[in-house]
């Protein structure tokens, strides 16, 4: 089984679990999905009412994490999106070991900067031990939409 399949079976067993209902998707590593991965974090984060401010910056986090997997990962991508104790988590997993690094990227580069960004809007950025997960964390403002 992929760590993406098994990251979706754990995250569904969880997520009947949260209080506030999250999700998880599973898709081929194609580039078109990054704007529905975008657009479903989007709504997500509007259902929950979170501020406006910080829906921009964890959505803008969450399509450079995917971009990252579907990029440089390898086989099926996995989404996790909850909403802990007050705390977004974004959870992204590929079959790729070799955990995701923020790197400096030259100013013409077109290129380079998504870790640098997700890890810049985040509280904080994991690595899971076996490297096929990042998750991002994020505290909200309080600042209403």
């Amino acid at each position: 089984m992929s760590p993406a399949t098994t990251a979706l079976l754990s995250a569904a067993a969880d997520l009947r679990l949260d209080p506030i209902p999250g999700f998880a998707a599973t898709f081929p590593p194609f580039s078109s999905r990054v704007s529905e991965m975008r657009r479903r974090t989007a709504s997500r984060l509007r259902t929950w009412k979170i501020p406006q401010r910080d829906a921009e910056d964890i959505t803008l986090a969450v399509s450079e994490l995917v971009t990252n997997s579907v990029v440089h990962g390898k086989g099926a991508v996995c989404l996790v999106l909850r909403q802990v104790a007050g705390e977004i988590r974004v959870e992204v997993t590929d079959g790729n070991p070799q955990p995701a690094m923020a790197k400096n990227a030259d100013p013409e580069d077109t290129s380079g900067r998504g870790m640098f960004l997700a890890t810049h809007f985040a509280r904080r950025v994991e690595v899971s031990d076996d490297g096929y997960t990042t998750t991002a964390i994020f505290s909200l403002s309080g600042r209403q939409q």
